[in-house]
């Protein structure tokens, strides 16, 4: 069975758009397996998955990400509508 994943989307405002991909680049490295996505039909709309071997590591993963002093913080100041426009959601293989 496939294991958990974390999914978190926001979008980026347009003027923040260049630091927001360089910062990227930088949690890249210490996150490497974190997966980035663009909508094509919504420029700026950001999801990253995180993948998680169960629920709890999800979880984890979602308090690192959201943490106010977490490495990823400064991404809700470049969110059009603030740091409480990041939506974070845990995901569980579906029974198929």
């Amino acid at each position: 069975m496939d294991g958990y994943a974390l999914m978190v989307e926001y979008k980026i405002e347009e003027r923040h758009r260049l630091e927001y991909l360089e910062r990227l680049r930088e949690l890249r490295e210490r996150w490497p397996d974190v997966r980035l996505y663009e909508g094509s039909e919504q420029p700026g709309l950001f999801v990253e998955i995180w993948p998680a071997a169960s629920e709890a590591a999800a979880k984890a993963c979602q308090e690192e990400r959201l943490d106010g002093r977490s490495p990823w913080s400064a991404i809700g100041g470049w969110t059009a509508g603030g740091a409480g426009r990041i939506h974070a959601w845990t995901f569980r293989p579906a029974p198929l």
